[in-house]
Order: C-alpha cells, then structure tokens, then sequence
C-alpha cells in the first residue's frame, strides 16, 4: 500500500496516542502485529520534525520490520522479527526474537543471526551473541491503525518511528 494514499497520524496525534498508550496501554495485540511493516517515517527523541534524512535513506533502503509467529513455540505468543535493508540485489537481515510485555505494550527483541543476500542467494550467515536480557533494545509500542494500515512505536534510544503494512 502506497503510504502517499492513506492518511497517515500526525506527529501531534502520535504524541496524544502516545500519552495515551502509557496511561491506558495501547490496546495493540499479539495478532494484530503479525506481518511485513514497510518503514515511512522517523522523528529524533525531542524533535517535532521528521528526520527527512533518516526517513528517505530508509525509504530509499526498503527498510522493512518483519514479524512472525514462532512456530518453534507454537504455545507461546512469542515472534521471530527480522529487520532488514535492501541496496539493490543486496539485502542485509538481522533475525532473532521478540515478545510483548506489559501493558503498554513494549516489544522487546534480540537479533541472533545477521546475513547478507544477494538477490536470493546466502552469501554471508552469521550467529550473534545474546544480549543480556536486561540490555535488550525494544520499541514501545504507540498505536496501530484500527484496520492494520499503520504501526507507531518510540525505540530505546527515543527516536519515534512510523510503518504502514505491506500487503
């Protein structure tokens, strides 16, 4: 879906769902984020205009979050996540897992593996260390649009980021 077609949160409605969703939690469930999110925008922590930079170098990448059901825990409602970038035939995935906590809800996540494709062929796999549980980076998750369109969450480091699903 071409983000440009839908209407798309303000950084002002983000800022009032995010207060929101820290008081009242954001109503966000496991299901509802299941699938590819296409990356559109970024606002530095602080800032009250979009990082037009990081957004189009983003863009321009096809950044895209992927999550999943973890079939290896098919009782647990636990995800595998992959981020990943593509330059043209290259694409570079950082995998792992990731889970929703408290209220809110946060979704914290660590990156096992990373790897580098070109086109569809594996030319670099590589295992990486766990972090230490505490340390895990997460986003704490803002709103989602009621018909799936878009996600909206603040990463550990502040910065706020906006997604719109890819179909």
């Amino acid at each position: 879906m071409d983000a440009n077609k839908m209407d798309l949160p303000s950084l002002d409605k983000l800022k009032e769902l995010e207060k929101s969703a820290r008081v009242d939690g954001s109503g966000i469930e496991f299901d509802s984020l299941l699938g590819l999110w296409k990356f559109n925008s970024v606002w530095k922590q602080g800032s009250d205009t979009e990082d037009t930079i990081s957004s189009t170098l983003l863009q321009v990448l096809s950044a895209n979050l992927e999550l999943k059901k973890d079939t290896q825990n098919p009782e647990e409602e636990k995800f595998t996540i992959a981020n990943a970038i593509k330059f043209g035939l290259l694409t570079l995935i950082f995998s792992g897992y990731a889970n929703l906590e408290r209220k809110q809800p946060l979704l914290p996540f660590s990156f096992d593996c990373i790897q580098i494709k070109l086109a569809s062929l594996t030319i670099l796999k590589r295992s990486l260390p766990a972090p230490d549980q505490k340390k895990r980076p997460f986003f704490a998750l803002i709103a989602i649009d009621p018909n799936g369109k878009w996600l909206s969450a603040r990463g550990k480091g502040g910065g706020l980021a906006l997604w719109v699903k890819d179909k």
